[in-house]
């Protein structure tokens, strides 16, 4: 039973996340299109019951092995009240998914909400499945880096492409080109390129980011 609780604790969460999000990138590249929203719904939140019901497993599963061992039944009740196990099991199995999910949802919601608000002119539809889908994927607290990775890079991106607008208009304007040939309050500040090139960079990259960056003060 070790080979599954390690596949599941370690294992099928990322590399799940890593052909989801592979899947669809490749997919963006030869179609030249995201999959429909409808089909990126459904996976966001079939991958939300995903990781739900692995936590349901792996708390069962440590359960089940404690309860096999003379040593560790005496974790159990009625040797131990309930409440260790309580603990132990939030800790371990549910505490970070729980928090991915709450953080996933806020996104999701979050970017759902600002393009409502400013009428559809800041994100893509497709935005929050992929922003959702990242953050559950590379889990917590990874998803911070991820965050913070797509954010850098959409503002590096958005800059240099003001710059290069602005002086393309200057250029025009020296030569006396129709000045309302380029108009900035056009450009949408979108970060439908980063989510999912971000996404798979976490993943790929997970354990150097873990090691290096110093994200682990935020597990419990």
């Amino acid at each position: 039973m070790d080979w599954l609780g390690i596949f599941l604790f370690s294992i099928l969460r990322p590399a799940l996340g890593l052909i989801i999000l592979a899947g669809f990138l490749i997919y963006w590249i030869i179609k030249k299109k995201l999959p429909q929203e409808k089909f990126l719904r459904i996976i966001f939140f079939v991958f939300i019951g995903i990781v739900v019901i692995r936590s349901f497993v792996l708390t069962f599963l440590n359960y089940w092995l404690w309860s096999q061992e003379l040593i560790s039944q005496w974790l159990l009740p009625p040797y131990t009240p309930i409440s260790y196990i309580l603990k132990y099991s939030w800790q371990s199995y549910w505490f970070e998914p729980v928090v991915s999910i709450f953080l996933g949802l806020i996104i999701f919601k979050g970017i759902y909400l600002f393009n409502k608000k400013f009428e559809g002119n800041l994100f893509y539809k497709e935005e929050r499945y992929l922003a959702g889908l990242g953050i559950l994927a590379t889990g917590w607290p990874s998803c911070l880096v991820f965050l913070s990775l797509v954010l850098f890079s959409g503002i590096i991106f958005h800059l240099f492409n003001i710059l290069f607008l602005f002086a393309r208009q200057k250029y025009w304007m020296k030569n006396q080109v129709e000045k309302n040939k380029l108009r900035f309050d056009n450009i949408r500040l979108s970060l439908l390129y980063f989510w999912l090139p971000c996404a798979l960079l976490i993943l790929l990259f997970s354990d150097i980011i873990n090691r290096y960056v110093g994200i682990s003060q935020f597990n419990i």
